[in-house]
């Protein structure tokens, strides 16, 4: 993969000094100034999708993958709590000291945990960015309900497993499509379960059509809430990197918000909004674009059309498709014992060290350079930062060419973008694209 070698991670913090009025780090320290250029790398990467490249794994143990999780993963998730508590801290015009708390009485560690917290989890939810594979799921034979830890937040895909037998994947559906259809069998005699329904039912908690007759277990796909955090010890976010911005937003918003001596109802309406904003922008974000197995290209198809087009596919996990199956924003399964390739969008690469460069073209930094000192100026207030918002306006709208620019470069570059939506656009979890991200 090319690389930028024009620009240095040292150089760009003095930029910024510059840009900031403030060479000698006197109002923004140097490691602070650092903090910004990196999350404004993470913005623009979330608005243009510069950064898509290719990885290539074996899958030879697990059907399913995360590549939040996966080694070496361009879309491995690295960032913690304490980055962020770090940088709110420097937000707050508070002593930046990660996961512990040195600053005024106007705010405490647990303040910027739990929001922190709170708006992580409504991350997770409303992206569906956090799926993963339960299995060995306890069942009651001739029973047709099965209850959940409280850890489950959504259940996309549900399979029966017999003591002896084959496994079978349940369809989703509702009890009355089940009394319209099923009747008189339904939820009478014991067998083997068609579906499952989730709409009339208790929270954490499924319901099947037909009771099992044999022990065995269940198998699903499912919504994890995150880890919960617990300061100082530093706990990974649970969402992809390029998005640890929108968490800090949701939970600037709650704290300057709520009734206090910390009160700023108009920066928290900021946040509220860049916090929306980022939300839309993770629903959308083109996670993955192309697939191949075994060096051959394939389709990336939804776990709804895979199930539908090639009943119980994973029951032969090693020679299924060929094919790859997208879930919620960085799960998917291919096939086991095959080289499985696919081309995502990346995480944006951040300097570390003062040498390092800084992956951005000389075209796109001055938007770059516009979007970290939109982000230095928050701590100041008033009119001050008020006046910067123009620089962010106008960030947004040079990423926005950015990505016409870069979508121009295909015919069918639409399709290729919608391709990590695929999941959703089959099984939508939200009536409306306009429901979602709107708390």
């Amino acid at each position: 993969m090319g690389s930028y070698s024009w620009l240095t991670y040292l150089t760009a913090r003095t930029q910024l000094a510059q840009r900031l009025a403030d060479p000698n780090g006197v109002f923004w320290t140097d490691a602070e100034r650092g903090y910004y250029i990196q999350q404004a790398l993470r913005i623009f990467n979330a608005l243009t999708y510069t950064w898509r490249t290719d990885f290539a794994f074996s899958s030879s143990t697990n059907l399913w993958n995360s590549l939040g999780l996966l080694s070496g993963s361009p879309r491995q998730r690295t960032l913690t709590d304490t980055y962020c508590y770090t940088i709110m801290e420097y937000m707050l015009l508070e002593p930046a000291t990660g996961g512990t708390w040195t600053g005024t009485t106007q705010f405490t560690i647990t303040d910027l945990a739990q929001a922190l917290q709170r708006r992580r989890d409504e991350i997770i939810q409303v992206s569906n960015c956090n799926q993963s594979l339960m299995t060995a799921i306890g069942l009651t034979p001739n029973t047709i309900r099965t209850n959940l830890p409280d850890t489950v937040i959504d259940v996309a895909r549900v399979r029966y497993i017999p003591v002896s037998g084959s496994p079978s994947t349940l369809y989703r559906d509702d009890t009355v499509a089940q009394e319209f259809y099923e009747a008189p069998l339904y939820q009478q005699d014991p067998g083997t379960p068609n579906t499952f329904s989730l709409s009339s039912e208790p929270p954490l908690a499924w319901q099947v059509d037909i009771a099992p007759s044999q022990p065995g277990s269940y198998e699903a796909v499912v919504l994890q809430s995150g880890t919960a955090f617990n300061p100082p010890a530093s706990t990974l976010l649970g969402i992809p990197d390029d998005f640890a911005w929108t968490v800090i937003w949701g939970a600037m918003a709650d704290l300057l918000g709520r009734e206090s001596e910390a009160t700023d109802r108009e920066r928290a309406d900021y946040c509220l909004r860049r916090y929306q904003d980022g939300l839309n922008l993770l629903i959308k974000t083109p996670w993955i674009e192309l697939g191949k197995v075994d060096n051959v290209a394939v389709s990336v198809d939804a776990i709804y059309d895979a199930d539908r087009y090639s009943p119980e596919w994973d029951s032969d996990p090693t020679s299924f498709g060929p094919f790859i199956v997208a879930g919620g924003i960085d799960f998917l399964a291919a096939p086991i014992g095959s080289g499985i390739g696919v081309t995502c969008l990346g995480n944006a690469p951040v300097p570390v060290l003062d040498a390092d460069f800084v992956q951005v073209s000389r075209s796109d930094w001055d938007t770059v350079l516009d979007l970290a000192q939109s982000l230095a100026t928050f701590k100041m207030g008033g009119g001050e930062w008020k006046e910067a918002l123009q620089l962010e306006q106008r960030a947004i709208q040079n990423c926005s060419a950015e990505n016409v620019r870069l979508r121009s470069m295909g015919c069918f570059s639409d399709i290729l973008v919608q391709r990590g939506q695929v999941q959703e656009r089959r099984m939508e979890r939200y009536a409306t694209a306009s429901q979602k991200g709107t708390q």
